[in-house]
C-alpha cells in the first residue's frame, strides 16, 4: 500500500475569488523524497481568451492529480477539512475532472482523537497546530512563517519576486511535509482509534 504526506500552499483562505493553489508538496512514506509542484513550472504565452493564472493553476492541478494515482493513502495536517475540499474546489472552478479518491489519514484529528494537551487555543481546547503537535513530540521544528505580503508578491510582484516568493513558499512547504511525515509516525502509534476515511 502506497502512502504519502502532502500538503498546499494558496493565495488565499477561500477557494473562490482571489484564492488559487501556487504550491503542492508531496512526500511518499516510501522514499522519502519529497515532489514540489509549483505554478512557477508553467509558463505560457500571454493570451486574452484565458484569465489570470487560469492555464498555469490548471496545468498544477492536473499534475497533482496524476501524482496523487500513485497512493493509496494521503496523510496531511487538516486535510479533510482544508486541503482536499480546497484542490476539489478548485479542479471544478478550472474544469478538470478530480475522479481520485484515496484514503484520508488526517493528523490534526489524530492529534485530537489521543487527547494529548497542548496550549490552549482561544477556546481553551489543546492547540492542534502542526508547530504545536511536532513541539509535543519532541520533533524538531521546521515550521516557519509566510505572511501575507509575500503572498501577494508571488502573484502581483514582477518575474524575479514572483520567482523568488515562489522558492520562499515551496520551502515552507517542503519543510511542513518532512515534519508531518515525523508527526504521523508518532500519531500512528499513539492514535487508538486510527481513522482512514475515503476521500469524497
Amino acid at each position: 500500500m502506497y502512502s504519502a504526506v502532502f500538503d498546499i500552499e494558496t493565495t488565499d483562505l477561500g477557494a473562490v475569488g482571489a484564492g488559487i493553489v501556487t504550491v503542492v508538496c508531496i512526500r511518499p512514506m516510501q522514499t522519502r523524497r519529497t515532489k514540489t509542484l509549483h505554478l512557477g513550472m508553467y509558463e505560457f504565452e500571454k493570451d486574452d481568451s484565458y484569465g489570470f493564472l487560469e492555464r498555469e493553476e490548471t496545468a498544477l492541478l492536473r499534475a497533482v492529480l496524476e501524482e496523487f494515482r500513485k497512493y493509496h493513502v494521503l496523510i496531511g495536517h487538516n486535510i479533510e477539512k482544508f486541503d482536499w475540499p480546497y484542490l476539489r474546489s478548485r479542479a471544478f472552478i478550472r474544469d478538470v475532472s478530480w475522479d481520485v479518491y484515496p484514503a484520508l489519514y488526517d493528523t490534526l484529528k489524530a492529534f485530537r482523537r489521543t487527547r494529548f494537551l497542548t496550549v490552549p487555543n482561544g477556546y481553551g481546547k489543546p492547540t492542534g497546530s502542526l508547530a504545536h503537535v511536532a513541539d509535543f513530540a519532541a520533533i524538531t521544528q521546521e515550521k516557519t512563517a509566510i505572511y501575507p505580503r509575500a503572498r501577494w508578491e508571488k502573484i502581483w510582484g514582477n518575474k524575479a519576486r514572483r520567482e523568488e516568493a515562489l522558492r520562499e513558499e515551496a520551502d515552507h512547504c517542503q519543510r511542513d511535509v518532512r515534519m508531518n511525515a515525523q508527526v504521523f509516525e508518532f500519531l500512528w502509534a499513539a492514535d487508538m482509534r486510527p481513522t482512514i476515511k475515503k476521500a469524497i
